[in-house]
């Protein structure tokens, strides 16, 4: 019998042409009449052989390659028509996922800590410092000082000694360098400080 199957699926699996196969299927047929194979079993097997053989070139044909692509214009359309009659599979991606949305924003310059330079509206000496906070709390630290009078800000004692205007962070305030490490403020302060009073050419700066 394995035989038999043997021929009949080589049969069904070759590209033959209709008289080729036929002839085959003769010699199969003379064959299990010499060996006395049932005739009804003979036809069973070609059934179902031809049945198994159908399935697997069906199935082979279905299979698809998929592919993605990012919908963000009509001409993506215009390509993926263009496979849709092929066995190219077509899915769409977006650029809203999960990772998108929850990935943290870029912080903003006066969002972020470090060695900063700010300057006077009116004279624009500037007076270089560090801080461990961002720059926005820092600028309104300053602004409170020279609001109440208090000379612990030596950038608030100088805009009310010289009676000088402040303006706002965006006009007045620098980050220099971000430094996330305190202990290495002192050396990287000192080096700002020095480049800050040589581009201003003036030992007078606040």
């Amino acid at each position: 019998m394995a035989a038999f199957k043997f021929h009949i699926t080589r049969m069904h699996s070759l590209p033959l042409d209709p008289d080729k196969k036929q002839t085959e299927w003769e010699i199969i047929e003379s064959i299990a009449k010499n060996s006395n194979f049932p005739q009804q079993l003979l036809l069973k097997l070609n059934q179902q052989i031809l049945h198994k053989v159908n399935n697997k070139k069906t199935s082979k044909n279905d299979k698809k390659i998929w592919t993605s692509f990012t919908f963000h214009s009509p001409k993506i359309r215009k390509i993926t028509n263009m496979l849709k009659n092929t066995n190219i599979g077509i899915v769409f991606k977006t650029t809203t996922t999960l990772h998108h949305l929850i990935k943290p924003a870029q912080l903003q310059e006066h969002e972020k800590n470090g060695i900063y330079k700010i300057t006077c509206k009116t004279c624009h000496k500037a007076y270089v410092s560090q801080t461990s906070r961002n720059l926005n709390s820092r600028f309104r630290e300053h602004i409170q000082y020279f609001k109440n009078n208090d000379p612990g800000s030596a950038y608030a004692l100088h805009i009310l000694n010289c009676r000088h205007e402040y303006g706002n962070i965006n006009d007045t305030m620098t980050l220099l360098k971000q430094i996330d490490t305190p202990t290495y403020f002192h050396t990287s302060t000192c080096t700002c400080i020095h480049s800050t009073i040589i581009m201003n050419s003036s030992p007078n700066n606040i």
